[in-house]
């Protein structure tokens, strides 16, 4: 799909939006410039996972990098890395930020998560940062030793603090979405990862992010545009410009 004007998303009827509310595939390929407006969680995560992992003599692939952000800033600290999607217009975007910031070790190459286009045994980590993931393709390409990395929010609560605001449910205590609360650590078997065989177990690690934005009214006018009408009103309402994420990280060691 080409993607639409810069700051086109703005303008659409709200009762019945084209693309349609939650279709992230689509509206981040007709509208990148939102995705990447919108994306500043993963910032955080990355972030994060630099104080877990060193990746500075490391070729990173990350999959499904969309238009960028995760492959930023991954690349301030790894060797090299190599970022595929499946959407022209975000790899388009892609290449003009890390073009415009300078960037010299980051490749886009169009690539789908089932069928990557990379030898085996090519990379030291793969990243998934909320990216649909396929864990036999990236253990495929992985080196022995190498990092399978997946990188979202909590599951329970994939839509961050507003959550249970747009599902009417009440799933998890209000208390996680603090930026004081603390850090949480646990081990899983390789079943979270579909068996693929590991060194050890899974690490899984939680914690609490919150993404700041230009002002209230942006925040309100990305997540409306995003999530619909009631994810505009809370955080117009609370005149708030941070958007706060239970986030998780899990990461495994790949045996071959």
């Amino acid at each position: 799909m080409k993607a639409a004007e810069k700051g086109s998303w703005r303008i659409y009827d709200e009762e019945n939006p084209i693309p349609g509310y939650f279709e992230f595939d689509w509206l981040s390929s007709r509208f990148p410039d939102l995705y990447h407006e919108f994306a500043i969680s993963t910032i955080g995560l990355v972030n994060k996972l630099h104080t877990i992992i060193d990746f500075s003599e490391m070729h990173v692939l990350d999959v499904g990098a969309g238009t960028g952000r995760s492959s930023i800033e991954l690349s301030k600290r790894a060797k090299k890395v190599n970022s595929t999607d499946v959407y022209r217009s975000v790899i388009n975007f892609g290449k003009n930020e890390i073009q415009r910031l300078g960037i010299q070790n980051i490749e886009y190459t169009y690539g789908d998560r089932d069928k990557l286009p990379f030898a085996d045994n090519s990379f030291d980590a793969v990243i998934f940062s909320w990216a649909e993931p396929n864990y036999i393709e990236a253990y495929r390409v992985l080196k022995n030793n190498g990092y399978i990395i997946q990188m979202a929010s909590i599951p329970e609560a994939i839509c961050g603090e507003i959550t249970d605001v747009l599902h009417g449910t009440n799933s998890y205590d209000q208390k996680i979405f603090l930026s004081s609360y603390p850090d949480e650590f646990e081990q899983r078997d390789n079943t979270v990862f579909s068996s693929i065989p590991l060194v050890g177990l899974v690490d899984v690690h939680r914690f609490t992010y919150l993404s700041k934005y230009k002002s209230v009214e942006e925040l309100a006018s990305i997540v409306g545009r995003l999530y619909g009408p009631k994810a505009k009103e809370y955080f117009t309402t609370r005149k708030q410009d941070t958007y706060s994420w239970r986030n998780e990280i899990r990461i495994g060691q790949v045996l071959k």
